[in-house]
């Protein structure tokens, strides 16, 4: 069996908004947790198509005329473009909009607005192949307030929880108290 062979070229992003992120830990729970350090992200429109030409000048650079190549991005269900950014192995560094480390137990929730660092990974394999983009440095613009809106009808496991449905709790009745029965 052929060797898995790259090669790199360095990106670093504008700014868009995250999804999904794994990025303050990696991705260990649920049926699709592969231990990596990962986001899907979004961008503007304008910023998205010239992102895209980027990563196709890539492909089109080291495997020009072949089929089948993998591109690392995929259309949302709302019909945007969104970039998948994972990292192969090791912890990324993670920085506030004025460059300094982030305090430990942050946590970077889905419509952050960040900033990546890293390479474009072209890489082969037999007859597998395609360009996948690996995060060094992500930045964070805004950080988000809350989970990403898939996260909060999960529960700890990752699957369903409707009684997380509305997040948190509200101004209004409280059924805990029998004066308001």
């Amino acid at each position: 069996m052929t060797d898995k062979t790259f090669k790199y070229v360095p990106f670093v992003t504008e700014v868009m908004t995250a999804r999904y992120p794994k990025l303050s830990e990696p991705d260990t729970k649920g049926e699709y947790a592969d231990g990596k350090y990962k986001t899907e992200a979004t961008a503007d429109e304008d910023y998205t198509e010239r992102f895209q030409e980027e990563i196709q000048a890539v492909i089109d650079q080291h495997f020009a005329g072949k089929k089948n190549v993998h591109a690392p991005w995929k259309e949302t269900k709302e019909g945007a473009i969104a970039f998948n950014f994972k990292s192969p192995s090791k912890k990324l560094e993670l920085f506030d909009a004025r460059g300094n480390p982030l305090k430990a137990g942050v946590v970077i929730h889905g419509g952050s607005l960040i900033r990546i660092a890293g390479v474009i990974a072209a890489w082969e394999k037999g007859a597998k192949r395609g360009v996948s983009l690996w995060p060094d440095v992500v930045r964070v613009i805004k950080l988000g307030s809350g989970p990403d809106d898939f996260e909060q009808f999960c529960g700890p496991d990752g699957g369903y929880d409707p009684s997380q449905a509305f997040g948190p709790p509200e101004d209004g009745y409280d059924g805990s108290d029998p004066s308001t029965w």
